[in-house]
């Protein structure tokens, strides 16, 4: 059900590419060595990315069919983006005492994921494409991997364990279920799977991040329960629970577990916990200021702190997202930001797709971004560029999954011809990958053969 694009327009400026960009240098470029300074925030490679997108679709305007509207359920989604985006600056004019550095560094936030699956969906559309996403994520968790092993390498030791607070970590459980579920529409081999699972295991416990383990646990748990039809399970047996089992006999081997147990299972005193403490004292102060402005908030580039300047600003360091935006935008504002982006999720996840390839993205999306965006979202996600940029890469595979299927005007076509012999079959074209998968007459496959049609509908490629 994939369209191939035809337009030598449109492939010489496709975002896909920088999508897959700023996937990479959100999460393992993130550090003060790429940033450079400009106003009141650091420019990262990842805002050059998301500029280069914008600049992207401008040159494709040149393009008339940038001017044909998409299938009604996007279009509706597109107009309700457009009035958050016109929302947004119109709440976030000149305040008496917020800097227009402090402004652009919010909205710059916020514009990250809720711009940019409307910046790219339309250049996911083959089987070429959702492989390079996939690929994009596969690559990104072993460069995070490879940097987080090699602080372990020269910082490791057991009695005080280095920590890895890196943002890129978030994308490890996301990078695994990928190995489950794609491991063949990758090219790569059991064996090679299981090298790379266990490589990023290492990764993620060394971390010691709580949130991690659980997003890793769910979005696994989740993902065989979805995939059992696809062969995931049999992923799981093969390359997930030896690499688990392996990496257990590793930690054992070089002292770890005893570090483990004392992160994972043993719960220490909360009054002894500098970091909790702290948090309560983030959370309970951002709320003081939501109180102070309930409907609207204080706005964007709104500053203040707690245990006075040298302490928490708990304008820009929140642990926890929905007090962020609620002290920032207050209940009007946040609804506005975060209902479309509800809506978007729940539209193309929460529906069935005929074609086996898009049901086997949505049951991967299903498994993964609910759970990293929840779990994110409590210990800060939204509020850090970084992590939005990687939620807008996210959106952008939900949206397209929507876009490419076809069902919609197949079944208009259908009600506006009187009589109709046969049913009408969307366009399924042939990629490289669909050899790894069974035939839509095998049992296994998830969607039931539909009969033929020699004139199968197309979607307009607009702008």
């Amino acid at each position: 059900m994939f369209r191939l694009t035809s337009a030598r327009t449109t492939q010489r400026f496709s975002t896909l590419p920088l999508l897959c960009g700023i996937l990479f240098t959100s999460l393992a470029m993130n550090n003060d060595i790429f940033f450079i300074g400009a106003g009141g925030f650091k420019l990262s490679p990842f805002d050059f990315m998301f500029v280069g997108m914008v600049l992207f679709k401008v040159l494709r305007l040149a393009d008339p069919r940038a001017y044909t509207l998409p299938p009604p359920r996007i279009t509706m989604l597109l107009f309700i983006n457009a009035l958050v985006v016109v929302y947004l600056f119109l709440v976030s004019g000149n305040r008496p005492g917020i800097d227009s550095g402090d402004v652009a560094r919010d909205i710059r936030i916020v514009l990250y994921f809720v711009v940019t699956p409307y910046l790219c969906y339309k250049d996911i559309d083959s089987a070429d494409a959702y492989r390079k996403l996939q690929w994009a994520l596969v690559i990104t968790g072993l460069a995070v991997s490879t940097i987080m092993l090699g602080q372990q390498v020269v910082g490791f030791n057991t009695a005080e364990p280095l920590r890895d607070v890196s943002l890129g970590i978030w994308v490890l459980p996301l990078s695994i279920v990928s190995l489950l579920y794609f491991r063949q529409h990758l090219g790569l081999k059991p064996r090679t799977a299981y090298l790379m699972t266990l490589y990023m295991l290492m990764a993620l416990v060394f971390s010691l991040n709580r949130s991690q383990y659980l997003q890793l646990g769910a979005s696994v748990g989740i993902a065989v329960l979805l995939g059992s039809r696809v062969g995931a399970f049999r992923n799981a047996v093969k390359i997930f629970v030896p690499a688990a089992v392996a990496g257990i006999l590793l930690f054992a081997s070089i002292g770890y577990l005893e570090v483990l147990e004392s992160r994972v299972l043993t719960v220490e005193a909360l009054d002894e916990d500098s970091s909790y403490g702290a948090r309560v004292e983030e959370y309970e102060g951002q709320m003081d200021l939501f109180r102070e402005s309930p409907w609207f908030g204080h706005g964007a580039g709104y500053r203040s702190w707690v245990m006075g300047e040298q302490g928490f600003e708990l304008s820009t360091f929140a642990h926890n997202s929905w007090a962020f935006y609620l002290m920032k935008f207050g209940i009007i504002g946040t609804v506005v930001i975060m209902a479309p982006c509800l809506l978007l999720m729940l539209l193309s996840l929460g529906r069935r797709y005929a074609d086996p390839e898009l049901e086997l993205h949505r049951r991967y999306l299903i498994a993964t971004a609910p759970v990293y965006i929840f779990i994110d979202s409590l210990s800060g996600g939204l509020a850090y560029a970084p992590k939005t940029a990687f939620t807008g890469f996210l959106l952008t595979y939900c949206l397209s999954l929507l876009r490419n299927d076809v069902r919609a005007p197949a079944a208009a076509s259908q009600a506006s011809t009187p009589v109709v012999v046969y049913p009408i079959r969307p366009p399924v074209s042939v990629p490289p990958m669909r050899a790894a998968w069974p035939a839509r007459s095998d049992p296994r496959s998830i969607a039931p053969a539909r009969p033929a049609s020699s004139t199968p509908p197309r979607l307009p490629h607009h702008g």
